[in-house]
């Protein structure tokens, strides 16, 4: 762990770019401690009916808490928070595995924390340091790097002169997969267990540097270049990774240059804005992502294993009442994953691109409607993977398992066990004040998702949420995948 730290801070002198923060769910009240601190709490409560599988209903509850404290200087900034979440309904439950970093009593409690230092030496340069959920893109997915994955330790820089060229570079710190002892009760692939208590991920195991260079073109045509190589560390001898960290190194070469023992990735995004109204942003936008890929294979039709690569489109609009997005997002069997699990495009068992990890294809539709104090939220996910419900014969949905263990040369696209999965979310809120000067919402909420396999119970088919409470927060939607 000495060694990640000395790396981390190492980079932070080496390069000079980063990313901006991605805290989700901006909260409605801040309390000055002083001048220049801030306390920022956030709270949701909320009380329900959850149907589990059709079995009939029961009464449940759904809480988050989040306390954060803030402070500005002239030249730089430092946020951190905690943030605890209690339920127990399968939408809370995945989105505590995917994005939370510890478990508490049974299981129906998770907790994480999150921290980020911004320092400012010059106008143009923003260095970042801590650790924070992290995204990459456009759209509410990413084939990137996407916002559902737990806290990372990270160190991001960030070049921008106001100009057409904008360049980041960031190194993150990412964790194994805690080993599980298998139990009597023990049902399904031991490749997706998560640790019912405790830590949810075992120590850093892995490393992966990343850069985006992004340009525009006009005023309404922008973009990137994006590119990530992960290698492992879990033997304490490559903390340091020299060849990495020289801002606008082309990684793939690099790697090759190294031997290939890691994992490279490569992509291209752009986003093109639409209308002439500058308040209301419109937009379509659209990212590929490169695993691996050979073009006579591709172009012959022979469904090779190797053609591994990933695709994403959307059209976000908004309008003077809200505003709507639709995307659709595919990925290749073993897409993301590498020769051994060392080296997988993961944290934990995470997916760090989208959180299907690979062998799946996904559309989903949200909207938004706003006015006289009333919010409406509405969102719909449909998906399909190709899953392997035995260990011995994977399909590449899951990147955590390397491709060392496949039992074929060619894969079709959604191989294996077809899942099915449906999310549809209503979530209807009014503005209230509530205690003193702090703004609130009171909500209603309606979740219902849909799961299928041809010959599974390893998840529930039908779960239903129905429930009302207070917020002084954005919507808690739960997870949709």
């Amino acid at each position: 762990m000495g060694k990640v730290l000395l790396f981390l801070l190492m980079f932070c002198c080496s390069s000079l770019c980063a990313g901006s923060p991605d805290f989700s769910a901006q909260t409605i009240a801040r309390s000055s401690l002083s001048d220049t601190l801030r306390f920022a709490p956030k709270i949701l409560a909320a009380g329900g009916w959850h149907s589990p599988q059709g079995t009939g209903s029961n009464a449940q509850g759904v809480a988050a808490i989040s306390l954060t404290l803030e402070t500005q200087q002239p030249k730089w900034s430092l946020t951190g928070s905690y943030e605890y979440i209690a339920g127990n309904n399968l939408f809370a439950q995945r989105f505590m595995d995917f994005g939370f970093s510890r478990k508490h009593g049974k299981g129906h409690a998770a907790s994480r924390w999150r921290g980020r230092w911004t320092w400012n030496p010059l106008t143009s340069v923003q260095i970042d340091l801590g650790q924070d959920t992290l995204s990459d893109g456009w759209g509410r997915r990413s084939m990137f790097r996407g916002r559902h994955v737990a806290p990372v330790p990270f160190v991001q820089v960030k070049l921008d002169g106001g100009g057409r060229l904008r360049y980041r570079h960031r190194i993150e710190a990412l964790r194994g997969q805690r080993y599980i002892d298998c139990t009597p009760a023990a049902i399904g692939n031991p490749e997706t267990w998560v640790p019912s208590q405790g830590a949810i991920r075992s120590n850093i195991q892995r490393m992966v540097v990343a850069h985006r260079l992004e340009l525009d073109f006009g005023q309404r045509l922008t973009a990137a270049l994006w590119g990530a190589v992960v290698w492992n560390i879990a033997d304490g001898t490559r903390a340091w990774e020299p060849h990495y960290l020289i801002p606008l190194t082309s990684l793939r070469p690099t790697e090759y240059a190294q031997g290939s023992s890691d994992n490279a990735l490569v992509g291209a995004e752009g986003r093109l804005l639409l209308g002439s109204n500058d308040k209301l942003k419109r937009s379509i936008y659209g990212q590929f992502v490169l695993d691996e890929l050979i073009v006579s294979e591709l172009l012959g039709g022979t469904q090779w294993w190797g053609n591994k690569f990933g695709l994403l489109g959307g059209v976000d609009w908004a309008t003077r009442w809200g505003g709507w997005r639709v995307e659709c997002a595919a990925a290749r069997p073993w897409t993301y994953s590498h020769f051994t699990r060392s080296a997988a495009y993961v944290h934990g068992i995470t997916p760090l691109a989208h959180p299907l990890g690979a062998n799946f294809a996904e559309c989903a539709f949200e909207g938004n409607w706003t006015g006289q104090g009333w919010m409406v939220h509405l969102r719909w996910t449909g998906s399909i993977r190709g899953d392997a419900l035995d260990p011995d014969h994977p399909s590449g949905a899951l990147p955590q398992i390397g491709d060392i263990h496949r039992t074929a040369e060619t894969y079709a696209w959604l191989n294996g066990q077809r899942r099915h999965k449906t999310t549809t979310v209503l979530d209807v809120a009014k503005d209230v004040n509530w205690i003193g000067n702090l703004n609130a919402q009171a909500f209603f909420q309606v979740i219902r998702g849909a799961e299928f396999y041809p010959s599974s119970l390893i998840y529930p088919s039908d779960q239903w949420w129905v429930g009302c409470g207070i917020r002084t927060t954005g919507p808690f939607l739960g997870a949709d995948w």
